[in-house]
Order: C-alpha cells, then structure tokens, then sequence
C-alpha cells in the first residue's frame, strides 16, 4: 500500500517528537528530517488538529508530541493522516466505469491486502518504532529484557 508524502512526514514528525521529548522548532525540524519548513507547517497543523502533537507560538515557540501519543498504533494515526486508502476507482462509492464490475475479483483482493495492512500496523505502536537516538545506530527499541536483546543483535 502507498502512504502518501503527508503521511510519511507526520510519521517521522511524531517519531522525532516522541524521541526528544521537549519543545521543538520547525526550524529544527526541517534540518534534522530533510522536510520543508512549509511541509512541516501543514503537518504541524493536523497532528495538532488530532490531538497528537501541542504547539506554542512566539519567538520561543514550538511543537512538543502529546503525553500518550507514543501509545497510539499506526493505524491509529494513519487513518488520521491518509485522505483515502482508495486502491483503484471501484473503492471510491461514485460510479465506476470499469468494464469488469460487478464479477471483478480484484476488488476483493485488493480489499483483502488493505485489511491485512491496517491490521499490521495496528500491532505496532509509535513508541515501537521509535528509535532510541538521532545517532549512528537508528536501532527500534527492544522489548523485554535489554541484554537479550543485545545477544540477538550480536553476531557470532
């Protein structure tokens, strides 16, 4: 499935937030995740709008991730974010002109994929994916025991 570039930039906004923890320019932003300054304003305005992120004007201003938002899925956030998972015109609900319909099976199959998406990402949550420094080693947070975790990433 496609996410569009919105979407891929309020992931990474929320990540970014999620990892600092604190206020946030959009100066910042746009330098560190490589996004417009005018991408970032648009996002900036949703995931406020949707109660992930607060926002702070003025010279000393920002934006800081809301407490709790780490806990919300991906699909949770991208059902927010995305304007349609409309895979071909048959999911749109206006008349289609395709030649197929009604005894098409792509629909269904595409229907099917779009589910199984959705499902994988709501298994997943922003603290999962999270990762734990801007540095080197862009690593996700391990779960459970930390140095199990660290014998399972240590090649022999």
């Amino acid at each position: 499935m496609y996410l569009t570039d919105h979407t891929d930039y309020s992931l990474r906004v929320l990540m970014y937030l999620n990892q600092r923890r604190n206020l946030v320019t959009l100066n910042e932003l746009a330098v560190s995740l490589k996004i417009s300054k005018n991408n970032l304003i648009k996002v900036s305005h949703q995931l406020a709008k949707i109660g992930l992120i607060e926002t702070s004007r003025g010279r000393s201003g920002g934006i800081w991730i809301h407490p709790g938002a780490g806990e919300k899925s991906l699909r949770e956030i991208v059902l927010q974010t995305e304007e349609s998972f409309r895979p071909a015109e048959c999911f749109s609900g206006r008349k289609c002109e395709c030649t197929f319909l009604p005894a098409c099976g792509l629909k269904k199959t595409l229907a099917g994929a779009l589910t199984a998406f959705l499902d994988a990402l709501a298994m997943t949550t922003l603290n999962d994916v999270t990762p734990r420094s801007l540095g080197a080693s862009l690593q996700p947070r391990a779960r459970g025991n930390p140095s199990e975790a660290r014998r399972r990433r240590t090649p022999n």
